[in-house]
């Protein structure tokens, strides 16, 4: 069994002195706790404590200054943005509202306009058919005055049938009332007529020759008259399919004349009391073929002044005076076949003179 002595040992008095100092203790702890709270607390507010807290305050510090660091460049970053907002200045490029004036395209519509052209029909005035075959003078007359008038560029394609171009009496249609019907400009095809000569019929008589634009004569007729086509200023072709003999002053001074067909042509007279030949002064005459000529009269293409070649045939035809090539200074060729170039060349033919010669050439 325990004893308990302590009660006995230390008396009352002494228990109670014990726990008074106890208690004061303990107060003064409690102080002491209280004071370094309120002195701890207001640490944070004391400047000086980043000096006296060391290298932790310097740590602290920079971070601060790293942040004041990022938040600048962070505002100029900022006005970046509403840089961005000039970007919508290249909206300007919507200014492309120019491209509506792409809309002027629409003035396309103007290329409607070309449906105007039905008025370039103005060259053949109401043309009409390619050919129109017709026979007598009394029908040519009429087809013609139903036809608006032309101009020597674009003449009227007429075949005529039924007509003596020989003829000389004013019974019936003749070479006269032929030449009396026209009052267009044309180009006539005679080779439905007949007749052996084609007669000369002076203009005096009858202006309207000058409407004659070109001709295609019958393969009956062989002879062109003297001064057959005087007259005939419009005329610019004629074919004279079987034609042999033209006489002179036949197509004098047509000076609109530019190529006679007549591949069986062997003589063009010229007779000496004449003022010209054949093709006296046709100015505009470039070349002519003539593979069958015989004989070739005086002053025949004197004064052609365009004309550059002629054709002819195996055999040097004859000269019937020094005049036949008088002032025809641009020619400059006289074509033969290859075979007959040295033939010509030795030709001891009347007027078939040195510079002749040397303007003789093969055909090719």
């Amino acid at each position: 069994m325990f004893k308990i002595r302590s009660a006995q040992k230390y008396p009352r008095s002494r228990i109670g002195s014990a726990t008074v100092h106890g208690l004061g203790l303990l107060v003064l702890l409690m102080v002491c706790t209280g004071i370094l709270f309120f002195v701890g607390c207001e640490q944070p507010n004391d400047p000086v404590t980043p000096a006296e807290t060391g290298e932790s305050a310097r740590t602290d510090s920079p971070s601060r200054d790293e942040d004041e660091d990022t938040a600048e460049p962070d505002a100029p970053a900022q006005p970046n943005t509403p840089d961005e907002p000039n970007a919508p200045d290249e909206p300007d490029t919507p200014t492309q509202p120019n491209t509506p004036d792409e809309p002027d395209t629409p003035d396309e519509p103007n290329a409607p306009d070309e449906p105007d052209e039905p008025d370039l029909p103005v060259p053949p005035p109401e043309e009409p058919p390619a050919l129109a075959e017709l026979t007598g003078a009394a029908e040519l007359m009429a087809y013609l005055a139903g036809l608006p008038e032309n101009t020597e560029d674009t003449p009227y394609r007429i075949k005529v049938n039924g007509i003596d171009l020989a003829k000389k009496t004013d019974k019936g249609d003749t070479l006269k009332t032929l030449y009396e019907a026209l009052s267009r400009y044309v180009s006539l095809d005679l080779r439905g007529c007949t007749g052996e000569k084609l007669l000369n019929v002076t203009t005096t008589l009858v202006p309207s020759k000058a409407y004659l634009v070109s001709l295609t004569l019958p393969d009956s007729l062989t002879l062109i008259e003297i001064n057959a086509f005087s007259g005939c200023t419009a005329l610019t072709s004629v074919h004279l399919p079987q034609v042999q003999t033209i006489r002179h002053g036949a197509f004098s001074k047509i000076t609109s004349l530019t190529s006679v067909y007549m591949p069986q042509v062997q003589t063009i007279e010229t007779d000496k009391n004449a003022s010209g030949g054949a093709f006296y002064q046709c100015t505009s005459l470039t070349s002519v073929s003539m593979p069958r000529l015989t004989s070739l009269g005086d002053h025949a293409f004197q004064e052609c002044t365009n004309l550059q070649s002629i054709t002819l045939g195996s055999t040097p035809p004859a000269l019937e005076g020094a005049d036949v090539f008088k002032k025809a200074e641009a020619l400059t060729a006289i074509y033969v076949p290859a075979a007959a170039v040295e033939r010509y060349k030795t030709t001891d033919q009347t007027n078939w003179t040195s510079g002749l010669k040397e303007k003789v050439r093969a055909l090719q």
